[in-house]
């Protein structure tokens, strides 16, 4: 929506976290004549007085309030739309979504536009909303956007990035296969679309590869594992398409410095390595980490919230590979292991008695943390005063 469209209207806000409060402050700038009504589980019935409904991305687009209120044609809008509609007519936006790995990659891809010289902002999903953006004359906006902001995303970005798609959020959702479809949702707006399964630039014998031709080595990047360099293919794919000078990107690729909670080494002591990876809250995720460090002996801090996946394929990997899983609740009573501890303190004492000298400690649980933690962040910092 315009912002002449929110002019005299009765516009309600449902979620008053960080999106909430940056869609209030911006559209009472920009808007005088607005009325603004905050919405909360205790005033629900509001909504249906509003004539515009801004929804924040945990609340699900599939819940009965947002049924009704779309019958009762109310329009229902988010933060991101209307950053969409109303942001500087010469910014470039760069979307990026994926199960796994949108903000680093979307972090990353930020960095590196910054390393040619361009004036980039980065948010949505992580950091800062969009719409703290929309007065911003930047050259991109990069935007890592969640499976809930893309839902129902209107607009037209520049560039749109598909890195990967996982079973997930299935309870917001209510299916993989409407996890799949709103994902795509988003992607398929873009003027330019990347799928990253479908990249022509890869990895061949440790080097980025442009088609045919040899780019720089993966050593480059200052991340480990295969999947990271796989989505920093998706950054040089955007790249390319932009018409940048790919061979530039090595220096920025070197300097970039990971996001905390994402197989971070957090400690070494008495010979073995701790590796916070709390982010990781589905078992290809959990895999690949471990594939990162497929030269040490593993032992795999696992489990947490239970979202109905399906946990075959993690545990024949820690049995084809020896991995020591230490399980945790709830997910941990579908891990194969003898191990069953109730806490993280639990879980890094036992794990400092049976891992051997030399070996990795990793917290990949697998899972979300909603049964023990407010998100994957408290997780990963309660792993690390443990140790």
């Amino acid at each position: 929506m315009l912002w002449q469209d929110l002019e005299h209207k009765c516009i309600a806000i449902w979620g008053m976290g960080r999106e909430g409060l940056a869609v209030k402050q911006t559209i009472q700038k920009h808007i005088s004549t607005a009325e603004i009504t905050e919405i909360t589980e205790d005033n629900l019935g509001d909504i249906f007085k509003a004539q515009v409904l801004v929804k924040s991305p945990g609340v699900s687009l599939y819940r009965p309030e947002i049924a009704k209120a779309k019958e009762l044609g109310i329009i229902v809008t988010s933060g991101t739309n209307i950053f969409m509609a109303n942001k500087n007519p010469n910014t470039k936006v760069i979307a990026i979504t994926g199960t796994k790995g949108k903000s680093t990659t979307s972090s990353l891809m930020a960095h590196t536009l910054k390393a040619y010289g361009f004036n980039v902002c980065l948010g949505a999903n992580i950091g800062v909303p969009l719409i703290d953006f929309v007065d911003e004359p930047a050259d991109y906006v990069v935007a890592e956007l969640s499976s809930y902001q893309c839902a129902d995303f209107v607009g037209q970005p520049d560039v749109t990035v598909l890195l990967n798609l996982y079973p997930e959020h299935l309870q917001w959702h209510g299916s993989h296969e409407q996890y799949y479809a709103d994902k795509q949702h988003m992607w398929k707006q873009g003027l330019w679309q990347l799928d990253n399964r479908e990249n022509e630039i890869k990895i061949e014998n440790d080097y980025f590869m442009d088609v045919d031709k040899k780019l720089f080595p993966i050593s480059s990047l200052n991340l480990r594992g295969v999947h990271n360099a796989q989505n920093a293919c998706a950054v040089l794919a955007v790249l390319k398409h932009l018409g940048l000078d790919l061979m530039k990107a090595e220096q920025a690729f070197h300097s970039f410095k990971g996001l905390a909670h994402r197989l971070q080494i957090v400690g070494e002591k008495d010979g073995l390595t701790f590796v916070d990876d709390s982010i990781s809250t589905t078992p290809e995720t959990a895999i690949c980490a471990m594939e990162s460090f497929e030269d040490k002996k593993i032992t795999l801090l696992v489990g947490g919230f239970d979202r109905g996946q399906d946990y075959t394929k993690l545990n024949q990997y820690i049995k084809d590979n020896g991995v020591k899983a230490i399980a945790l609740p709830t997910t941990g009573d579908r891990v194969e292991t003898p191990h069953h501890v109730q806490t993280i303190k639990e879980a890094v004492a036992l794990a400092k008695q049976i891992t051997e000298k030399g070996g990795i400690i990793l917290l990949s649980p697998a899972a979300p943390s909603y049964n023990q933690y407010k998100n994957f962040e408290a997780r990963g910092d309660d792993f690390k005063k443990w140790i």
